[in-house]
């Protein structure tokens, strides 16, 4: 069965850092979503997208990886419907709430989507409640150094 392994936290807490990690040194496919978010038209179903493209990806690959806050009624529906199609792998990276919101700062926001510093802490609040069947976690405070990264991931094909 293909195997889609979802890397789940924060806004800021090195989710799409994790998974270009992963996309490159192993043979698991990473799937940056947010550009998807990035370019919807209005009035379209962002999660219908997103996993019209998970299901393309899985054309040409037996392993994904995709990055989500897991929150939210659109997105619970979607992981759903995904855990009938596939087996999936819940990663939890987990960052403290400061160290997330610096991040956000000072990163990159052009393949972001924009959100108001006071949103992102809320939506955060939010994506450190969720709670998933976890099958790993990444403490990416310190950061994570790239080899602990690539342990929790290959622990998880064992």
């Amino acid at each position: 069965m293909k195997t889609l392994y979802l890397l789940i936290g924060p806004k800021g807490a090195g989710k799409t850092y994790i998974g270009r990690l992963v996309g490159r040194q192993t043979d698991i496919h990473f799937l940056a979503v947010e550009p998807l978010w990035l370019s919807l038209e209005t009035a379209t179903d962002g999660w219908l997208v997103e996993e019209t493209a998970i299901d393309n990806a899985f054309l040409s690959n037996d392993k994904v990886m995709i990055e989500t806050l897991g929150a939210g009624e659109g997105c619970l529906g979607m992981l759903a419907r995904l855990e009938k199609k596939y087996r999936l792998k819940y990663i939890k990276v987990a960052c403290k709430p400061d160290i997330c919101l610096q991040r956000v700062q000072t990163r990159d926001s052009t393949a972001q989507i924009a959100i108001p510093l006071e949103k992102i802490a809320e939506y955060n609040a939010i994506a450190a409640t969720v709670v998933f069947p976890w099958n790993a976690v990444i403490e990416n405070s310190g950061p994570a150094s790239e080899a602990e990264i690539l342990e929790a991931i290959h622990q998880l094909e064992n």
